[in-house]
């Protein structure tokens, strides 16, 4: 909930992002006439997916070069309804990498806010940082950082750290599969907004959580066609002190080219958790189609 919000300030963040998707289908008009119609579509009926996806954080298995490489893409997505309030939803992601000889750097960032009248004002995010170091050899160290919130259910912030040890195995450049393990300290902090109100204490105060985790994933990446590629990641999260309360989180995307800097993005977010900080529902999922511009 948000009292006392600043309609002036809203309004113009709200023109900012509309003038942002009005630029970006003007490229898209220049890049390929014929796929307009498809771009509104999907642009203005995307639905925001909150994950750990790095589409880009893909290795390249070409030598080390010592010039400095830029990849990146971005997406951004705006829906307004209009019944008794106006309900406006809107979404941003960010991801960039950084090729610099043995060296690579990925950051990933993503903003979603709902507005449904001054009382009600959801926010949800992420931002997450990744160095890989000699990231073109088969085994080599990560090292991320991310910081998340959630106001859908109850997350004020979760903060993560940590190091794993990645293998990467490649098939004629057409396919990868990553294997990683590693530790990661988590610190929590959560309010009751997303608990029964059955369960929620008579005197609710907000709950926090320090707890040092096992951290494992497995991940295949690979294309279908010329145009499409796939990629599938299964994480597994858990508390050194008890195995049997994991959080389990599985992630699917799909990807297909509609031009050279355009992509058509389906992805697919399912999430358990035996032992939440507060009394959740433990399982819940998102889905997401959107347009990501790549640069």
């Amino acid at each position: 909930m948000l009292r006392g919000f600043n309609n002036k300030l809203f309004a113009t963040n709200v023109n900012s992002l509309i003038l942002i998707q009005l630029f970006l289908f003007i490229i898209s008009i220049m890049c390929q006439l014929k796929t307009v119609a498809i771009c509104l579509l999907i642009l203005f009926t995307s639905q925001v997916l909150y994950g750990q996806i790095i589409n880009i954080d893909k290795t390249d298995t070409s030598d080390y070069v010592r010039k400095a490489v830029w990849n990146g893409n971005v997406s951004l997505g705006l829906e307004i309804d209009k019944q008794k309030t106006t309900l406006i939803d809107a979404s941003n992601f960010l991801d960039v990498s950084l090729q610099k000889w043995h060296e690579l750097y990925v950051l990933s960032a993503s903003n979603r806010f709902t507005y449904n009248g001054p009382q009600s004002f959801l926010n949800t995010g992420y931002v997450h940082l990744r160095w890989r170091h000699d990231y073109k050899e088969q085994l080599h160290p990560e090292t991320y950082v991310q910081y998340q919130w959630d106001a859908t259910i109850g997350m004020l912030h979760r903060f993560v750290t940590g190091e794993n040890l990645r293998y990467n195995f490649w098939h004629r450049r057409k396919w990868e599969m990553t294997v990683a393990t590693g530790i990661m300290f988590e610190n929590e902090l959560w309010n009751y907004t997303a608990v029964d109100s059955v369960k929620i204490p008579a005197n609710p105060v907000n709950q926090s959580s320090n707890q040092l985790k096992w951290n494992s994933y497995i991940k295949w990446q690979g294309q279908v066609s010329t145009a499409s590629a796939i990629s599938i990641i299964l994480f597994y999260q858990t508390a050194f002190n008890d195995f049997l309360k994991p959080r389990v989180s599985g992630f699917f995307n799909f990807d297909f080219n509609i031009s050279k800097h355009f992509v058509i993005g389906i992805k697919y977010n399912g999430l358990y958790d035996a032992g939440p900080v507060v009394p959740i529902f433990k399982f819940y999922y998102s889905y997401s189609n959107s347009i990501v511009y790549k640069f």
